[in-house]
């Protein structure tokens, strides 16, 4: 297995004024190429550190991004012209597409932007189709092939999807490694670890390639992820794609509703993709979370075929108002109550024309809180034609995470309602639907 390093370069990344998404995107997209990603490293717009880093590198791929803009402090380009013992030049057709850029904006180029054509001699020019940055990629003396692309993590993971990855194709002997995703929320790592772990250890007893089987835990609340990856043991061995699947089946019967899909698919497009199977219209009705879920809801592409539309009703004339939420019902059992939540979910059905729809209010924080709805007390609420469940939960910790987690829960309570109706399974999510599902 080829090894890589990522190299990701500025100030802004040290000081923690910017979050380093990009490492993140890049790690997963090599992880999934068939690299052994070895080491990640983030340094100041500064050369002899950027050099440094690009120096050190005993890799045989080596991802930069960072510094190719056209203010003093970007540098990439100058460092690894010096790590490659070759000289900057002025690459004339970057030059004439920078021009073209602004051209299209409507906006005369500075005479600064020209910086950005500046590359090391040689290189492989990586074409950047939404900004005015070129990436490259060079060769270094011993060996190691260094590509650098934006800081911009729009125009980074465009380039790196577009023009790196296939350069990678055609330069590394890459291993085809099968991976399968379980999606889980609803219990911890610890929880799911003890389910799984003997299921697992059964199996490597089956086969050689079974015996050396990856498995990574990616928590991220309320959801956990179980990664398998097919790498190869000794002598080679790798399990095939059938052999992943076939922990299928007894991870489901140990996980039970906690696990919701298997594969890449999230939450929100599964929801979608079996209302839309169903020929089921949604609908959301928020409150604490104000508008989250309606936000990850349309996200998607194509989800006007299915969202119907969201009120955002945080005072509680708008629940009245808007929802129909009695004022007696408000007043005798609070905003934040199974009745208010289930008049609001049917009330938001009702005004928006939706088969289904989903309801949240609840204590956000940092106050508000008494000792019976203390902090992140929050009721959910799903109305379809066949009735209106309720479910209370206790969410802890901070305002945003409260909110965060709140409306992943109610996507998961429309999953579950879906579930229970026959009109959504776990599986794959493929360009037909999910598979296994009733059509």
């Amino acid at each position: 297995m080829p090894t890589a390093q990522i190299l990701t370069i500025g100030d802004e990344l040290l000081s923690g004024d910017t979050v380093n998404t990009n490492l993140a995107f890049l790690g997963e997209r090599l992880r999934q190429l068939g690299f052994e990603v070895v080491r990640a490293l983030s340094v100041r717009d500064r050369i002899p550190e950027i050099v440094a880093a690009i120096g050190e590198v005993s890799v045989d791929l080596c991802l930069v991004s960072g510094g190719l803009g056209p203010t003093s402090d970007d540098l990439t380009a100058e460092a690894v012209a010096l790590a490659a013992g070759v000289p900057l030049v002025r690459d004339a057709a970057s030059e004439a597409a920078i021009a073209a850029m602004f051209a299209a904006m409507g906006r005369p180029m500075p005479d600064i932007n020209r910086k950005q054509a500046d590359l090391p001699a040689g290189c492989d020019v990586l074409h950047n189709p939404i900004g005015t940055a070129p990436g490259f990629a060079v060769a270094l003396p011993r060996g190691s092939y260094v590509a650098c692309m934006p800081g911009v993590p729009r125009e980074m993971k465009r380039m790196m999807t577009e023009q790196v990855e296939p350069r990678l194709r055609r330069r590394f002997a890459l291993p085809d490694i099968p991976r399968r995703i379980y999606r889980l929320i609803g219990r911890g790592e610890s929880a799911v670890a003890v389910e799984i772990e003997p299921i697992l250890a059964a199996a490597r007893a089956r086969s050689p390639g079974l015996a050396a089987v990856y498995l990574h835990y990616r928590a991220a609340t309320p959801q956990v992820l179980l990664i398998l990856e097919g790498l190869a043991g000794e002598g080679g061995a790798r399990a095939t794609e059938e052999e992943l699947r076939s922990f299928d089946a007894p991870f489901q019967a140990a996980l039970r509703s906690s696990l919701y899909g298997i594969g890449e698919a999230e939450l929100e497009v599964r929801v979608l993709d079996a209302c839309r199977l169903a020929g089921l219209t949604l609908a959301t009705a928020e409150s604490c979370t104000g508008g989250q879920v309606a936000a990850r809801l349309t996200a998607i592409a194509g989800a006007s075929d299915v969202f119907q539309g969201g009120v955002v009703a945080y005072a509680n004339a708008v629940k009245t108002a808007v929802l129909g939420v009695a004022e007696d019902t408000l007043q005798t059992h609070g905003a934040v109550s199974e009745p208010v939540a289930r008049a609001m979910a049917e009330g938001a059905r009702r005004a928006l024309g939706a088969d289904v729809a989903v309801a949240i209010t609840g204590i956000a924080g940092p106050g508000g809180g008494t000792p019976e709805k203390p902090v992140g007390t929050v009721d959910f609420a799903v109305a379809d034609a066949e009735g209106c469940m309720h479910k209370r939960v206790q969410l802890w910790g901070d305002r945003a995470l409260i909110q965060h987690v709140a409306g992943i829960v109610a996507l998961k309570l429309v999953w579950d309602r879906l579930v229970a109706r026959g009109l959504a399974r776990v599986g794959e999510l493929d360009a037909g639907g999910i598979s296994g599902e009733r059509r």
